[in-house]
């Protein structure tokens, strides 16, 4: 059995695993929320919209520490903001944060390597830092464009298919598994390989427009993606395989659950 690349240890936001011909009608809520919170609007709405989130952005009596003693205001409003160390957490609190940052942003190669502290990438992988998916620990993005003009770094395919054996048909109901891995690809696509190894695939997407009437009489336009497994490397997916996108969720806060 070919080698396989250790898979991702972040928790990404789930969508419901489903065939690909499919994928365009479900995700139309999800690409619904991305143009708009870039602003893109039509008419009068943008400065409708702006009005509105300025008019939010007020601070009620009480909400100046929505953290708690652990609020931090440094760098606020600034692309850093979301990297901060929480307040009060002493020198030594601060100190284990740093450490953790610097792995958190820290680059991996492939083994060998004369920087034995950090090899170990590959063969197969998304990325080679954590924060090339959680971009400044924020929200990761859409890819751009497709392959070779642009690329999804910060966002990846689970795949799985349908339960073959009655074996795993049971584990799913009994819950002791939540998927059943494709049998080349596992349960999840990943588009780099180290060197001399080929990818497993590109991740493609495409948009169709969708028109939508807002209550004062405006209208948005609305983008529904339909994403697609381009450049299989290692041979056709199973019959019935399902892509299930994901986009890197925000870091900050984990430090308070």
């Amino acid at each position: 059995m070919r080698r396989r690349a250790e898979k991702a240890a972040g928790t990404l936001s789930p969508f419901k695993a489903m065939p690909a011909s499919k994928l365009s009608v479900a995700l139309v809520l999800f690409a619904a929320s991305v143009p708009l919170a870039a602003g893109v609007w039509v008419g009068d709405a943008g400065s409708q919209a702006a009005a509105a989130l300025a008019k939010v952005a007020v601070l009620e009596p009480g909400e100046e520490s929505p953290g708690g003693s652990a609020t931090t205001l440094k760098a606020t409003g600034t692309r850093d903001a979301f990297s901060q160390s929480s307040r009060g957490i002493g020198f030594e609190g601060e100190g284990r944060f740093k450490i953790g940052n610097a792995i958190f942003r820290k680059l991996w190669v492939a083994a060998p390597s004369s920087t034995d502290t950090s090899d170990g990438l590959g063969p197969l992988y998304n990325a080679r830092g954590c924060q090339n998916c959680h971009l400044k620990d924020g929200r990761g993005h859409p890819p751009v464009a497709n392959f070779p003009d642009g690329d999804a770094v910060s966002s990846l395919v689970r795949l799985s298919i349908p339960p073959q054996t009655d074996d795993q048909r049971r584990l799913l109901a009994e819950g002791r598994i939540k998927s059943v891995d494709e049998p080349v690809y596992g349960g999840q696509l990943q588009d780099f390989a180290s060197p001399g190894q080929g990818a497993e695939y590109h991740l493609g997407v495409s948009y169709a427009e969708i028109p939508v009437a807002l209550a004062g009489g405006e209208s948005a336009t609305l983008r529904a993606p339909t994403y697609r497994a381009d450049d299989l490397g290692y041979g056709p997916l199973a019959p019935g395989a399902m892509l299930s996108p994901r986009m890197a969720p925000p870091m900050i806060g984990l430090g308070l659950l």
